[in-house]
């Protein structure tokens, strides 16, 4: 017995030599993993003019072979059926109700996400009100500094005229000189 790569590559010599409308019933995936996974062997040919049941071939060809003649039954079987024009009729109905229902359920998500945005569109309204206070709170704020820095402006011109107004009520005639920093 040889092995699943050699006999993959029997397979392929064999499907190669299907006429194109049998080999076009074989899916697609598995041309493609024969294709992936074959192993060549140079020991190995095939004729077309020979029956395979004279040729050397291996008995896990023969099931593989087996199981894609399987599937390819099976895709003639689906093929036909949807060339019957009562079938295709009912898949056409199913189609639609399929879009339909698709649909649907693309109006709920559209209408979920609408929601989703007015409620984040409040979140910016309110967003902007409280940033407004914010301005006007520091607005307020930065008057408020003024008026203080005016006062302790006042209070300071004050303090600075304190020295004199001492001296002029408890010193009368006294020569005195005030030290400055």
């Amino acid at each position: 017995m040889i092995s699943k790569a050699k006999a993959l590559y029997q397979v392929k010599l064999i499907l190669e030599c299907l006429p194109e409308e049998e080999y076009n019933l074989i899916p697609k995936e598995t041309i493609e993993y024969i294709e992936a996974n074959f192993e060549y062997d140079e020991k190995f040919s095939i004729d077309p003019n020979i029956p395979l049941e004279k040729q050397k071939i291996d008995d896990r060809t023969y099931e593989i072979l087996d199981k894609i003649i399987k599937s390819a039954e099976k895709n003639k079987k689906e093929n036909e059926l949807i060339k019957n024009p009562e079938m295709e009729g009912y898949l056409k109905e199913v189609r639609e109700s399929n879009q339909n229902h698709n649909m649907q359920i693309e109006n709920i998500r559209l209408k979920n996400l609408v929601e989703i945005l007015k409620k984040e569109n409040d979140k910016i309204q309110k967003a902007k009100e409280l940033l407004s206070e914010y301005k006007n709170v520091l607005a307020q704020k930065e008057d408020e500094i003024e008026r203080l820095k005016r006062n302790n402006q006042d209070l300071y011109n004050c303090i600075q005229g304190l020295p004199w107004i001492i001296k002029k009520l408890f010193i009368k005639d006294f020569d005195i000189k005030l030290l400055n920093n």
